[in-house]
């Protein structure tokens, strides 16, 4: 796994590439945000992602999880805004994609009538090999993240 150069906050609104997308669910924030921090959850409605676990710390602003996505690689997460039922938000450090050299996420939720919108910005810095792909990466994280917010909100509405 490769260093990465972590980001801070500011970073979701400088970066050269930026992916937006928003989700509603059927329950209250706090609820979305359980799923947030419950890294053994993810696996189940994000799509690609077969392991996630805390390697460093827990459910904090400088904890870190391990996450493995299929086809995209293994990514070391540290978290960088932890605001339970309002936001959470990553950068990465470590990574074996050769898609970025900075990536950073950031989920912030509120509430919508009776649930809550959920609106995520994915933020990078691509490599050289990153830019040739970026038509092709934002369609694909636009539509994984379509899917796991429908996929997240069937879990949630159904527990």
């Amino acid at each position: 796994m490769k260093t990465l150069e972590p980001t801070d906050l500011a970073f979701f609104d400088t970066a050269p590439l930026r992916i937006v997308a928003t989700a509603r669910f059927a329950v209250p924030p706090a609820h979305v945000f359980e799923a947030f921090a419950d890294p053994d959850t993810w696996p189940r409605w994000f799509p690609l992602m077969t392991r996630a676990a805390w390697t460093k710390g827990e459910a904090q602003v400088g904890a870190e999880r391990d996450v493995a996505l299929t086809l995209l690689g293994t990514f070391r997460e540290r978290i960088i805004a932890w605001e339970p039922g309002k936001r959470f938000a990553f950068t990465m450090v470590g990574s074996t994609s050769p898609l970025a050299d900075r990536l950073a996420e950031d989920y912030r939720l509120a509430p919508d009538a009776g649930g809550t919108r959920l609106d995520w910005v994915m933020a990078g810095h691509p490599t050289a090999v990153g830019k040739l792909l970026t038509p092709a990466v934002r369609a694909m994280m636009k539509q994984i993240f379509r899917r796991a917010g429908k996929n997240l909100d069937h879990l949630l509405s159904t527990n």
